[in-house]
């Protein structure tokens, strides 16, 4: 419950600034693009092997009304399914279709080849091949919120459904437990940091993404969050699918463990390179 989470915040602050980790609400600035970009955003799908809802995200994506230029990069990670039939049946040029020439690749991997290519945009947004954003304005409103910080990343909130996009429990997903003055640090201490998640390019381009299928977001966030400020929309902007062919469905507990170990890693790594500064 909140009392019960804002107790534990309070408890994993004050460890934090004994060991010299804690960072005060101090950022840098987000410094104007030194690069040029074919448009202003690009919606990042990283898929394999979902012919039941590509089709869905990737119209979501192209359905967005924005006084912007955008596109859609999905990243068809070697699909044995329909699914690289399906984007080929696709016919809006703003569909940028990349089959890496790598079979090693996770989703974070994807994430690279979507972000170092030629059409990335100067902000590349999130959407999860499951997935659908919840109006048609969701990427002008995160794009205006990107630049009003300016800001090098942007979360906002989710809404959980079924696969018929009926909501189901908990419902909305708006993790506001998150404040300016103590947001990046009471991040090593939850599980992540919510979704849509939006990205200044030229920052995400400096950092990456570890080749992983999980953890590969709460990574990037963590990183960008130890030297920028991330802005917040706690409006619901995302309908997250909970269905069986999700990749973190019905886990077993050695893969769970594995993952947790690994989410461990990351915040080990990030508390002592923030002890550093």
């Amino acid at each position: 419950n909140r009392d019960y989470q804002i107790e534990m915040e309070r408890i994993a602050t004050a460890h934090l600034k004994r060991i010299g980790a804690w960072l005060p609400p101090h950022f840098e600035n987000v410094s104007d693009a030194a690069e040029t970009f074919p448009v202003k955003a690009s919606v990042v799908i990283p898929v394999r092997d979902r012919e039941r809802t590509v089709l869905d995200a990737v119209q979501s994506a192209l359905a967005q009304r924005a006084d912007f230029e955008f596109n859609v990069i999905v990243v068809d990670n070697h699909s044995a399914d329909r699914t690289t039939e399906i984007l080929r049946g696709i016919t809006d040029s703003r569909l940028k279709h990349i089959v890496p020439e790598r079979r090693d690749l996770g989703i974070g991997g994807c994430w690279n080849e979507a972000i170092y290519s030629m059409h990335c945009g100067q902000y590349a947004v999130q959407l999860d091949s499951d997935d659908l954003y919840i109006s048609d304005g969701v990427l002008r409103r995160v794009v205006a919120e990107l630049e009003a910080g300016p800001y090098a990343m942007v979360v906002g909130s989710y809404t959980i459904v079924d696969f018929s996009l009926k909501e189901i429990p908990p419902g909305l997903i708006d993790h506001r437990e998150w404040s300016r003055d103590n947001g990046r640090n009471n991040a090593l201490r939850i599980n992540g940091f919510g979704a849509p998640r939006a990205f200044n390019t030229s920052v995400l381009r400096r950092i990456g993404f570890p080749n992983v299928s999980y953890g590969e977001d709460y990574a990037v966030a963590l990183r960008v969050s130890r030297n920028y400020e991330i802005g917040r929309i706690y409006d619901s902007l995302y309908l997250c699918r909970r269905w069986e062919g999700n990749s973190d469905s019905a886990l077993p507990p050695e893969v769970a463990n594995r993952y947790d170990r690994y989410k461990d890693w990351l915040r080990t790594i990030e508390i002592q390179a923030r002890m550093r500064r």
